[in-house]
């Protein structure tokens, strides 16, 4: 597939070379408020060439040999705009932003080249954008991005003013995340394929498809209402205005991960370097007969029942042996990591109407890994201890393989300049192939305080995330109604998150003896888990222009939306027990040995009694399995109108309208055994295990906006808005936990939260390009959803909703050229910001109880899971566009934020705050550019530590070691 698909656009590159040499004027023509201005003439002064602007988004282009070119803009009421010295280059677009000034005819010179323009029109853009937003918000644009060296989504916003990125993947905004955060692609919401998880994987979502990504933190009514940290839109490219296309490569060196001969793996199959399972990991043939119903339970005797049963030994034997071993962990040598992309577009002419299209396609391949780890376990013994109780300490390795696979194609038409009709595809598929050893010393396995207690455990795990999103998208400006703007969205996304064959063992060693205990800890087995959702989402906004002789901005604004997702979760354990054959001990510890063809199955025929060794039963609980359906229906209407030249007010209403459904597969199961033996279906047994959620919100907001001058605003918001569980945390039934963890149970009885928001914001933009900004926010939360524990054991936990929460914080953010200091540091441009975040939600009242049991001085609240009480970010660049180097040195940092809730009575664990120091340097040289990148220099301890009595306990620490890469480009 991947050869095909790049052999493709190597074809349409190598015929593009021969296409027309002219070069392009493009760009956008805005009124002195900065609102784009529909139907303005742009021509080549003295001639007839040239375009009117579109009635959308008040964008030109029109095509010129090469030259130097005077360029006038006029509309109906305001003079004429000249500007002199517009340089064109073959297989170039000049971008050529316009401002129509109030006073009298002006002529500009400008000295304008396609370098410069090209690079301040992303973030010049940008800063104009959020001057004229009607809400606070932050946006980096595709050439900041790119600068940076981000190669995703989520890489991309750990630079956005107040957002953290949690596990590589993550975003929360102003400390909130995963319900607090909402994720939409082009205006609509990014589904979670994490069972586990509210919030977008935002790594799935490479960098070659940005065109810009903004993050909004006051929320109007034609958002999505599950809003309260932010709302982050990445909005994808917009169709080339000329013929471009590109190709590149890197490649990467990480000093404790690339060429390595000591990665862990086990054989995966030929796709894995994609990240494609191809049927290897699927598991044994046998999963597929129906004979395994028979092997169901431990506690159906499957072993005393074959000795007698030739059938069913039968099927004990060939299970056995399909299963094998599978926990033997080898390893390999790596190479480097490297990544390929290319894209190509243009546009053409369907008859009179603008066709253009954009494809592009990315593959990147990386390995990961520390040997040098540490994890470690502790809880409060109470009484008067004044220490914590080590649980287990353990060394840590772990190696993960990965490859990631995307691309996009879209197409645009635009019928007329007031019609356009966008359709497009984004393809993105993951593959994580991971191998890990712990082992060391377990209090709570074997012979606790034994001397010679040597605990091991291993994991080999597979896991395939995709995510195909179809989106057909108008927008139509209606010329004979006031410019009426009506913009409409429809699409499906079919994501999927398969773990084939997750492989877990541990045992103990106690001098020469090897001990697997079932009764002490887990018996090794195999996980098939697969989850798969199909969204389908809808929405309209009508925008109708009002009161246009008070103001061009006042509009009124309404619409709806609908969004309806539905998922399909199922889990299969099968797990080996050892009935008559030899033990672990005896097999000298060796899997090859215990699981060896002549210790599984039946070993022996004895006086016609089948006896079993190692053997294979379906140890899965129904309840982990389930459906669900989760709908949310929207509508609007709210209103810009500006009060005085001064004083711009946005307000208005939004009502959504949720329900959750989620059956586990109990429930199915009920129903069909009930018909089968003609009974009534047991309804409690069905309420149990069904959640059911449907309620109705409402939620106003105002948004006020001061021009204190001309380049200065200040602006203040009062909004509500809600926070939803998701399927897994409704879900009634508890899940698993590896190594100690928790098993965590959903809560079906959670309601929603309400929010809500209060936001201040002072910010100025002395020049093109540059920020000065001051917030302040507070928020207020009724029936928080936080993770408690149960009262039925203190290694469980759930979800449950607390009676209030509060946050409050404090965000500055400049960004401002150096040459006010010396003209020699023209070239340079600093850029910092910082957030300071409080937040404190309250403790279940019945786990402070059993805390204070255990701990008197235990809290009774606690931070939000995931929140930093401060986030930082510095990037000091550099750029000659005339010499065509560029480099940039990024500094980011953030505090401790809680990572899980201790056990009863114990410290909480949070994950210690750490920088990251990158540099990327790069350098054109015609159409090629030259690229040299170092990440996380300063290469700090990831570490999670909890703090009792004076005395700090590292619960996990380990390096990932600092990267370098090397890239090259061409494109035009």
């Amino acid at each position: 597939m991947l050869n095909r698909m790049f052999s493709l656009l190597v074809l349409i590159l190598v015929t593009a070379t021969a296409m027309s040499q002219k070069g392009a004027i493009a760009g956008t023509v805005y009124d002195e408020d900065g609102f784009p201005m529909l139907g303005a003439n742009v021509v080549v002064q003295g001639t007839s060439t040239g375009a009117q602007t579109d009635f959308i988004e008040g964008k030109y282009q029109f095509q010129v040999e090469p030259g130097t070119y005077t360029v006038a803009a006029s509309y109906v009421g305001y003079a004429e705009q000249v500007l002199e010295g517009i340089v064109v280059r073959a297989n170039e677009t000049t971008i050529l932003d316009i401002t129509f000034a109030e006073d009298t005819g002006v002529e500009l010179a400008l000295d304008v080249t396609v370098t410069a323009q090209a690079l301040e029109r992303g973030e010049v853009a940008v800063m104009k954008l959020r001057q004229n937003s009607d809400k606070v918000q932050d946006v980096i644009s595709s050439q900041e991005i790119q600068r940076l060296g981000a190669g995703t989504a989520a890489a991309a916003l750990t630079k956005v003013t107040g957002t953290t990125v949690v596990d590589g993947k993550y975003v929360y905004v102003r400390g909130l995340g995963d319900r607090y955060s909402a994720t939409t692609l082009n205006g609509l919401q990014l589904p979670s394929i994490d069972p586990y998880r509210n919030s977008a994987q935002l790594d799935l979502i490479p960098t070659t498809v940005l065109d810009n990504i903004t993050a909004s933190k006051t929320f109007t009514p034609d958002l999505p209402g599950d809003f309260t940290g932010g709302s982050v839109n990445i909005k994808i490219k917009a169709l080339p205005e000329r013929f471009t296309w590109g190709v590149s490569a890197s490649g990467g060196y990480n000093n404790l991960s690339n060429f390595r001969n000591d990665f862990l793996t086990y054989p995966a199959g030929k796709k894995i370097g994609l990240g494609y399972n191809d049927g290897t990991l699927d598991g044994p043939a046998i999963l597929q007969d129906p004979r395994l119903e028979r092997l169901n339970a431990l506690s159906s005797n499957v072993d005393r029942r074959a000795r007698r049963d030739p059938e069913l030994a039968a099927a004990v034997e060939d299970v056995a042996n399909e299963f094998g071993n599978a926990f033997t962990l080898g390893t390999k040598s790596t190479g480097p990591d490297f990544s390929l992309s290319a894209n190509i577009g243009n546009q053409f002419n369907l008859g009179t109407m603008p066709l253009g299209f954009f494809a592009t396609a990315s593959y990147s391949r990386e390995y990961s890994q520390y040997t040098n780890g540490v994890r470690g376990n502790f809880v409060n013994p109470g009484g008067s201890a004044g220490s914590l109780q080590e649980i287990y300490d353990l060394s840590d390795s772990k190696s993960v393989e990965s490859g990631q696979l995307g691309g996009m194609v879209g197409l645009t038409l635009r019928p007329s300049p007031a019609n356009s009709i966008s359709l497009y595809t984004i393809y993105s598929h993951q593959g994580f192939l991971e191998g890990r050893i712990l082992q060391g010393s377990n209090e709570s396995k074997g012979a606790a305080g034994t001397a010679d207690n040597f605990y091991r455990s291993q994991a080999s795990t597979f896991m395939e995330r995709e995510l195909i999103d179809y989106v057909l998208q108008g927008e139509h400006t209606l010329t004979g109604l006031g410019n009426t703007k009506i913009e409409w969205s429809a699409n499906y996304i079919d994501s999927k998150q398969n773990e084939p064959d997750l492989r877990f063992a541990e045992y103990i060693e106690q001098g020469d003896r090897f001990i697997i205990d079932p009764s002490q800890f887990s018996r090794p087995s195999r996980f098939f888990r697969d989850l798969s959702d199909d969204t389908y989402q809808g929405s309209l906004d009508i925008t109708v222009p009002v009161l246009q002789g008070k103001s061009r901005g006042n509009a009124l604004k309404f619409g709806g939306m609908y969004r309806s997702k539905s998922r399909d979760f199922n889990e299969k354990i099968y797990a080996y027990e050892n009935d008559r054959g030899l033990s672990f001990s005896e097999a000298g510890g060796d899997f090859d040995v215990f699981f060896g063809p002549d210790n599984l199955g039946v070993i022996e025929e004895v006086n016609n009694r089948n006896l079993v060794g190692v053997f294979v039963f379906d140890n899965s609980n129904l309840a982990n399995s389930y459906t669900g359906t989760y709908d949310v229906g929207g509508v609007y209407g709210m209103m810009t109108y500006e009060v005085s030249p001064r004083l711009k007010a946005i307000f208005g209403l939004r009502a959504e309208q949720t329900r959750i459904l989620v059956e586990s597969d109990v429930v199915a199961n009920e129903y069909q055994q009930s018909a089968e033996n003609g009974r009534t279906p047991d309804l409690n047994r069905i309420d149990d295990n069904t959640a059911n959620i449907d309620t109705l919100s409402l939620m106003p907001a105002l948004n006020l906006v001061y021009k204190l001058g001309e380049n200065t605003n200040l602006r203040g918001s009062f909004t509500q808005t809600v926070a939803r569980p998701n399927m897994r945390e409704v879900a009634p039934f508890g899940a698993f936990g590896f190594l100690g963890e928790p098993i965590v149970f959903g809560n079906p009885d959670l309601e929603l939260t309400s929010v809500d928001n209060y936001d201040l914001r002072y910010e100025i933009f002395p020049n093109a390009g540059e920020v000065l900004a001051l917030s302040a926010f507070y928020k207020r939360f009724r029936n928080p959803i936080v993770t408690t524990f149960r009262l039925s054991g203190d290694q469980q936990f759930t979800w449950t909703n607390s009676e209030n929460a509060d946050l409050y914080g404090l965000e500055i953010e400049a960004r401002k050229s150096l040459g006010f200091l010396n003209e020699k540091l023209d070239n340079f441009t600093l850029s910092t910001n910082l957030a300071v975040i409080e937040a404190r939600q309250q403790i279940d009242a019945s786990e402070v109880r059993l805390g204070q049991a255990v701990d008197p001085e235990f809290s009774g609240d606690r931070r939000f899971n995931g929140q930093s009480p401060f986030v930082a970010n510095a990037n000091l660049s550099y750029a000659t566009p005339t010499s065509g180097w560029d480099v940039v040195i990024a500094y980011n940092y953030f505090g401790d934020r809680l990572q899980s809730i201790g056990a009863v009575g114990s410290p909480d664990i949070f994950e210690r705050g750490r920088s990251q120091l990158d540099m990327s340097i790069s350098k054109k040289i015609e159409n090629f550019k030259l690229s040299l990148r170092a990440r996380n220099l300063l290469n700090p301890a990831f570490e999670s530590y909890s703090t009792f009595s004076g005395q700090e306990y590292i619960f996990q620490s380990y390096e990932r070691g600092r990267e370098i890469s090397f890239g090259v480009s061409y494109g035009l």
